[in-house]
């Protein structure tokens, strides 16, 4: 069917059924919003070197940074900083929780790695690179492999995070 045809089509029908045109314009901005967030990178396994985006990181993780001291991270991004910072709280088991800000960088050639930082209201910041990460379709994060840093860069092995929520 011709698109002038297709067009010709929705019009009528559209104006048979009276939908008025901010309930029309609505729809197309619930229609175009997800098409707009196009996934900058594929679903799946994502090495050192292939990390586009850290958009996906918001929401609770297990964070196994010590296997002796199970705890529960929370990143939520501020408004208008998706991708790049917001505020974090891990909540071990025993203990007072930690809360600050963090802040996060997608794969750079300049450092060649991805990294996390997490900087609470009391103490040192304390920063992580990023190994790998899986995601879905919409570049939300469900593992992150992350290593902790020293002087020296990387520190082997890496420990994971996985999405609670």
């Amino acid at each position: 069917m011709p698109e002038r045809t297709v067009i010709l089509n929705a019009e009528r029908i559209l104006k048979e059924c009276r939908i008025g045109a901010d309930t029309i314009e609505h729809l197309h901005g619930a229609y175009r919003s997800p098409v707009e967030r196009i996934p900058t990178q594929t679903a799946g396994w994502h090495g050192a070197d292939d990390i586009a985006t850290l958009e996906g990181l918001g929401g609770e993780f297990l964070w196994a940074e010590n296997p002796l001291q199970p705890a529960r991270t929370t990143f939520t991004f501020d408004p208008g900083h998706v991708g790049s910072q917001g505020r974090y709280k891990l909540a071990r088991l025993a203990g007072m929780p930690e809360e600050g800000i963090f802040y996060c960088v997608p794969n750079n050639p300049a450092i060649g790695w991805a990294f996390i930082s997490l900087v609470p209201k009391t103490g040192m910041a304390r920063p992580f690179t990023v190994a790998g990460m899986f995601t879905d379709a919409v570049s939300k994060i469900s593992i992150l492999l992350l290593n902790k840093t020293d002087a020296q860069g990387p520190v082997e092995p890496p420990f994971a995070a996985q999405r609670i929520v």
